[in-house]
């Protein structure tokens, strides 16, 4: 009889360890979608941000043949940023003359940098930190 009550004990105590091992597997398996979801998410974000600020700095504003400034572009673009939950974007706005044949095009980039870091509180992850860059270039509706 002892030796049954042995035997038991011990299965107990693999199947908690099997379970520990599952789990722990699991849980890891789980924060990596997400985070990699997160990832996703925030690329977009700043995609759509650039393309954004470049949609507005080609674009007159109402009524008149007037471009939007930087300043302006920077505020639409950092309002979309913040929108998403995200902070800390740098935000480069150039305007430049680009010739196709003989006919001269204004060109405006936007492009954004924003720092990612891992969400997930594990220590040895929170170091990693990436750059996330997005960038729209777009041909002027007026003149330069």
């Amino acid at each position: 009889m002892q030796g049954k009550q042995n035997q038991h004990r011990a299965d107990r105590g693999v199947a908690v360890v099997e379970a520990a091992m599952t789990l722990s597997l699991v849980l890891l398996l789980l924060f990596s979608v997400m985070e990699m979801g997160r990832f996703i998410q925030a690329q977009e974000v700043v995609t759509n941000a650039a393309r954004e600020g470049a949609r507005l700095a080609v674009t007159p504003l109402p009524g008149t043949s007037t471009l939007p400034d930087s300043s302006q572009i920077e505020g639409r673009v950092e309002t979309f940023v913040d929108s998403a939950g995200l902070s800390g974007a740098t935000v480069t706005v150039t305007q430049d003359t680009t010739t196709y044949g003989t006919v001269d095009t204004a060109l405006t980039r936007v492009r954004i940098d924003l720092p990612y870091s891992l969400l997930t509180g594990i220590p040895w992850f929170n170091a990693l930190e990436v750059t996330l860059t997005g960038e729209a270039v777009m041909r002027n509706e007026t003149s330069p």
